[in-house]
């Protein structure tokens, strides 16, 4: 499941039905348990991500640092010898697997945000229906 998709399932459960708003009001915690999933999944996702953002960035640490084991240096030589925390971070930050891997985290952050959103329209979904159905009798003259 991505981003785009999401939307696409959004755009489609957003809507209420102007006739059936009883129908629409019971299908409330439905949604709420369908966002509330996938916003479980992607957290934990993020989690996974971070602590392997972690593991990744010790490695890279170990492997600027000149510290990671021989074969490592034989499969990407690394000639410089970086002696300050400054430089080895530099290095760390702008590694292509740690640029990689932030992107992923940022990406399940967008997702993420996306959810939070979305569940607070379903949380408030019982007053657009009251508003809805409000606005309906004033219309009618009720």
């Amino acid at each position: 499941m991505n981003l785009e998709t999401l939307q696409d399932l959004w755009k489609k459960d957003s809507k209420i039905d102007n006739d059936l708003y009883c129908e629409e009001s019971t299908k409330i915690p439905q949604l709420h348990m369908r966002y509330m999933e996938f916003f479980n999944s992607f957290s934990l996702m993020k989690k996974e991500r971070e602590l392997e953002m972690r593991q990744t960035v010790k490695e890279k640490w170990l492997y600027y640092k000149g510290k990671a084991p021989a074969l490592k240096y034989k499969e990407m030589p690394f000639d410089l010898k970086l002696t300050t925390k400054e430089e080895i971070y530099m290095f760390i930050d702008a590694d292509d697997d740690v640029i990689k891997l932030q992107f992923k985290i940022d990406y399940i952050e967008t997702v993420l945000a996306f959810l939070e959103g979305v569940l607070r329209q379903i949380n408030n979904r019982n007053f657009q229906i009251k508003n809805a159905i409000e606005w309906e009798k004033f219309k009618s003259g009720f």
